[in-house]
């Protein structure tokens, strides 16, 4: 699925530490976000688009209005570099 990470946002974690919330437009224009853990495994996929808005992505996996954490995000274009 293609998408548009519109923004990044840092929360502070109930467990300790903090996570961010990713929010997406996806090319269907319905709605989605993601949770990020600095923790995990995964997180290194997604280190380099904290911070960042309106960068279209690829190869993301929906599960219902979540983009999943475990998806090999691909960096297509950022729309402000327009």
């Amino acid at each position: 699925m293609k998408a548009t990470l519109l923004k990044t946002q840092k929360m502070p974690s109930k467990f300790g530490g903090y996570f961010y919330f990713a929010y997406f437009k996806g090319e269907d224009g319905k709605s989605y976000r993601s949770c990020l853990y600095p923790s995990y495994g995964n997180f290194q996929r997604w280190k380099s688009l904290i911070g960042r808005e309106n960068v279209v992505l690829d190869n993301l996996v929906a599960k219902g209005k979540m983009v999943d954490a475990d998806s090999f995000p691909r960096e297509i274009k950022c729309l402000t570099d327009i």
